[in-house]
This record gives C-alpha cells, sequence and structure tokens, in this order.
C-alpha cells in the first residue's frame, strides 16, 4: 500500500448532487455462453456467481454508455454546471485519445477540463479520490465523474475465462463541496504492483486479452482483504462499525473470500453482480449508485468502499454519510435538515 491516509482530504466534505448508470442493450446469459463455450451453465454461475451479463452492440460505445449515465446524472440536477470531466476506463473509444473530452463534447459542456484515468477495475474509485482531491484543494468546483468500459469487445470468442466473467456499463457521479453537511472521507489507501501487469493485458501484435485467473484471484483476495482492512483503522473504526460495503464485483467468490477473512458480516455487502457480470471501471460506482436508487443512506452510515484491478492496482475508502462539521450550534442547526432528499437536491 504505497499510499494512505487520514488528514488533508478528510477535512474536506462533499456531496453527490446527481447520479447515473447505463447499460447496453444486449444480455449473454449462462445458457448462451454454455452453448457457444460447450460448457454447463451451473458449473459458470458455481465458478463466479454470474448469471447473466450486459453486452454492448455494435452501436453502443465506451463513450455512448458514459454519456447515457451522465445525462442521467444531470437531469437529476439540472442546475449543476461541471468545471471538469473524469473518465475512468481502460477501454477507450478510440486509441490514443481520452475519452473524457468527446464525452463533454457530446453533453454540450464546452471546452471545460476534461481527461481519463485508468486504473483498470479500479478506476472509478481511484476517479473518485482523484475528483475529491480536486475538488479539496480548490482546483475545479464541480466535477462530473463517470467511469465507463465496454471490456467484451476485446475477449477472445472461444476463450471461457474471460467471456463468463466481463460485462459492459457505466456509471456517473456529479460532486460538489459541502462543508456543512456533507459526507467526509473517513480515510484511504492507494497503491500498485507493477510486477503484477502481464496478469490481465493485451499481448503486444494480438487483439484480445490474456489473463491470469488464479494470480488474479489470490491478488484480489489478498490485497483486497488487506486495504479493506486497512481503510478502517486508518478511520479508527472496527470492521463491526461499518454500516455498508462495497467493493469491486469481479467474481462472486471472491467477494465471499473477502467477506470471511474481514469478518464483516454477509449482509452489509451490496452485491449486483449476478446480472451484470464484472463490468470494470465502473463496478464500485455502479454499486453505489444502486444503492442511492434504493435507499436513502441515513445521517452517520458508514460506507467502506473498495477495488482492485490490472496493473497491479488497488484504492479503498471509508465514506461516512453527513455528520454535521464541528463548528458548534449554528452549524448542527444548518444540518438538522441534512437528510438525503437535502444532499441530493440541485444547488
Amino acid at each position: 500500500m504505497v499510499s494512505q491516509g487520514t488528514s488533508g482530504l478528510s477535512d474536506a466534505r462533499f456531496r453527490i448532487a446527481g447520479f447515473g448508470s447505463a447499460y447496453p442493450s444486449g444480455t449473454v446469459t449462462n445458457h448462451d455462453l454454455a452453448d457457444q463455450l460447450g460448457v454447463d451453465a451451473e458449473w459458470i454461475e458455481s465458478r463466479c456467481g454470474i448469471q447473466s451479463r450486459c453486452v454492448a452492440a455494435p452501436g453502443e460505445t465506451t463513450n455512448s454508455l458514459a454519456v447515457t449515465a451522465a445525462k442521467k446524472a444531470l437531469a437529476r440536477a439540472s442546475s449543476f454546471q461541471p468545471d471538469c470531466l473524469i473518465c475512468a476506463t481502460f477501454t477507450p473509444e478510440y486509441r490514443l485519445c481520452p475519452s473524457a473530452p468527446a464525452i463533454a463534447s457530446s453533453l454540450g459542456l464546452g471546452r471545460i477540463a476534461a481527461f481519463d484515468i485508468n486504473a483498470a477495475c479500479s478506476g472509478g474509485m481511484v476517479g473518485l479520490l482523484t475528483a475529491l482531491s480536486l475538488i479539496a484543494a480548490g482546483t475545479f468546483e464541480r466535477i462530473l465523474l463517470v467511469a465507463s468500459d465496454t471490456t467484451t469487445r476485446h475477449l477472445a470468442a472461444g476463450d471461457v475465462r474471460t467471456r463468463v466473467l466481463f460485462g459492459d456499463g457505466a456509471a456517473a457521479l456529479l460532486l460538489e463541496g459541502d462543508p456543512v453537511c456533507g459526507i467526509s472521507l473517513r480515510s484511504w489507501v492507494s497503491g500498485s504492483d507493477g510486477a503484477g501487469a502481464r496478469f490481465f493485458h493485451i499481448p503486444s501484435g494480438e487483439s484480445a486479452v490474456s489473463m491470469h485467473g488464479r494470480e488474479l484471484f489470490r491478488f484480489a483476495v489478498q490485497t483486497g482483504s488487506e486495504i479493506l482492512t486497512a481503510a478502517c483503522s486508518l478511520a479508527e473504526i472496527s470492521s463491526s462499525e461499518v454500516d455498508c460495503v462495497l467493493v469491486h464485483q469481479a467474481n462472486l467468490r471472491i467477494i465471499e473470500s473477502l467477506q470471511g477473512r474481514t469478518g464483516i458480516a454477509p449482509e452489509k455487502w451490496l452485491v449486483n453482480i449476478s446480472g451484470i457480470g464484472n463490468t470494470a471501471a465502473p463496478s464500485v460506482l455502479l454499486t453505489l449508485v444502486d444503492l442511492l436508487n434504493t435507499r436513502a443512506p441515513a445521517d452517520g452510515t458508514r460506507i467502506l468502499v473498495g477495488a482492485f484491478g490490472a496493473g497491479l492496482t488497488w484504492c479503498a475508502a471509508v465514506l461516512e454519510w453527513g455528520v454535521p462539521h464541528p463548528g458548534g450550534r449554528e452549524v448542527s442547526e444548518l444540518c438538522t435538515e441534512s437528510s438525503f432528499e437535502m444532499r441530493m437536491r440541485c444547488a
């Protein structure tokens, strides 16, 4: 774990002014793959916990999915005008060219700052940490964070190891500072290990991904449990004090192993991999959007978030919802209305 911290960023607070998700129209079930790959449908589910995955059609792209998710987020906060767009992806629409500027253009955002982050399946989390750092530093006031991947475009048709795992999708968050009643970043952990770079990559001169599944599984379980535990320790809370856990949806067996290693009760983990597959960079953000769509985190809710991916990369954090800033009675009174609806409404 190269980088870890509890200060600086933890003093800043932010709010999610809007959120959205997008999935392609195509669905590939285990029975579809069983026919194509010559394996048993039940075996597929037993290996990864996935029953179906969303797959982009020819006209659906990394950029188009990102634009759809972003439009949904912006529709929730019509007055939100981002001054920066960050796109987390490792499947950009055009080689040697970032996706973010094209996404900003499609959204009619003008010539705002726009750039990509490639941290593979950790991309959404790394993008969130980057966005919050820029807001805390005063570099930007309002950031549109999108994460989008179309990994299925890069899989060999007959590769059972990858075809059963991956799906496509996109997520978007509108982020801005909220020093009074905002969400606080209690702790964060981030790092990398380039020695494992070849565990998931496209070999030179080829067009399809090569994946070392066993090595990646061991990495995800070992490093994933370490960073989740470290994030709790840095936030000075025990694992039992976590209210909800959102991790990269890579494989249900990995999630179950993390549950056992961290000792956090399974009912606290939000799992959505069954119907969408491993969506790579948007994975954690899509899980967060699912949470925000289904229930309002109460003030004081502690959410443990973690991701791990190719490269190798990892990132984890503890977010605490809506705890009043230690600014005395006047600030506390301002926060009496700090419900989910207040924090999510447009500025």
